[in-house]
């Protein structure tokens, strides 16, 4: 789960609309990043598979049920995961 959640920070805040792209800080977070065949910012499952998350992850993640997820859920994720109690090292 934590690395999870890591991928998931880490993905966040390199799609962030403000901010050039940085390299990948982590192997899940370039995974992630590298998944995202088509470069349009969002993860379909067949993406969010590639990068070696879970089919959970994803239902958690895609908030508004469009299958994909988008950076917006990503950091939405990442809050709520954190609400819960869950944190990433």
């Amino acid at each position: 789960m934590r690395l999870f959640l890591s991928a998931i920070l880490a993905a966040t805040a390199i799609n962030a609309q403000a901010a050039p792209a940085a390299p990948a800080a982590s192997d899940a977070q370039a995974r992630l990043v590298a998944a995202d065949a088509n470069k349009d910012g969002k993860w379909d499952k067949a993406e969010w598979r590639a990068a070696g998350r879970r089919d959970m992850g994803f239902a958690f993640c895609d908030v508004d049920k469009d299958s994909v997820v988008d950076a917006a859920e990503l950091k939405s994720c990442a809050e709520k995961a954190r609400a819960m109690g869950m944190t990433a090292q």
